[in-house]
């Protein structure tokens, strides 16, 4: 357990709320590893990003809003927009992630 999930508390605490961000633009670890980051910088916030199905996962607050979070994400070179209540995840992939598989693939295969 790191020093920032034993200061906040855990989702269903009082005036912590879990908020899920549909995150674009994010290619490999390093992206979202750095989207990541940059939302358990602010104040209030542990964040979880999922590269695979592009979610950020964010136990929040209630005085950090959906806006600053984006922002966040923005920051780090990414773009989010708050997930409706109640979907789940997509396993879809982005043209850009598949283009991003198949040359990673065709590496792979060919050593190139």
């Amino acid at each position: 357990m790191t020093l920032m999930e034993s200061a906040l508390p855990a989702e269903g605490a009082p005036g912590i709320r879990r908020i899920e961000l549909d995150v674009t633009g994010m290619s490999c670890r390093a992206c979202s590893g750095r989207v990541q980051r940059t939302l358990n910088k602010i104040d209030g916030v542990h964040a979880s990003v999922n590269l695979g199905t592009r979610v950020a996962t964010i136990d929040a607050s209630r005085d950090v809003s959906v806006a600053e979070l984006c922002a966040a994400v923005e920051k780090a070179g990414c773009s989010a927009a708050q997930r409706p209540e109640g979907s789940t995840a997509s396993l879809t992939v982005d043209s850009g992630g598949q283009r991003n598989v198949l040359s990673r693939l065709v590496s792979a295969v060919f050593g190139h």
